[in-house]
């Protein structure tokens, strides 16, 4: 993964995850709060999961059908979740989907992952839409796609099954043309570094 973008903002470093990482992912990702919250993350998390999800990022990074970054802290390097983007190039578009740790919450990692990574699908991938989807009950992830401009598009009621219980969907959408304005910060940050 030669050509791997790495995405920067004021706090944040988006990077490619390492295989031996996968010890961080299982502790951070496997949490009860965490996969609670998150529609494509079990609990408890298997052992080897976290490996293959790894292993799974630069065949889909190179099919063009997803990219995965690690969620990393500027300060210290600590690897605090990930965001990524699966890809339908041939309509232009993209679902976000993100996880943060639960020993991270509360600090605004999240909006500022995913904003990086939209401003990311705008500028350098020219999409031009991009989707998301919360649990009715994630209020919290609601509250960061809607700090994104991204605006409610419906709802699906029972869903998905999650834990035995058939769960309430909400999704979301930006375009492009919605003129979102990103942070200026953000976009002169993107230094369009290839590892």
């Amino acid at each position: 993964m030669d050509n791997y973008p790495i995405l920067k903002t004021t706090r944040l470093v988006l990077r490619k995850f390492l295989y031996e990482e996968a010890c961080i992912v299982k502790e951070l990702a496997g949490s009860e709060e965490v996969a609670h919250g998150c529609i494509n993350i079990p609990h408890p998390y298997m052992p080897g999961l976290a490996e293959i999800w790894i292993a799974s990022h630069e065949i889909w990074y190179s099919e063009g059908s997803q990219v995965v970054f690690a969620v990393t802290r500027k300060e210290d390097g600590w690897i605090i979740g990930a965001v990524g983007l699966t890809l339908e190039p041939e309509h232009a578009r993209a679902e976000l989907g993100y996880w943060i740790g639960f020993p991270f919450w509360n600090h605004g990692y999240a909006t500022e992952a995913a904003e990086a990574v939209i401003t990311y699908a705008f500028d350098e991938l020219l999409l031009h839409r991009i989707t998301a989807s919360h649990f009715v009950r994630n209020l919290a992830s609601g509250r960061v796609l809607e700090k994104l401009g991204m605006k409610k598009e419906g709802l699906l009621r029972e869903h998905l099954l999650k834990d035995g219980i058939r769960e309430d969907v909400i999704i979301r959408g930006i375009l492009r043309s919605d003129g979102r304005s990103f942070s200026e910060e953000i976009r002169a940050n993107y230094s369009g570094e290839r590892t």
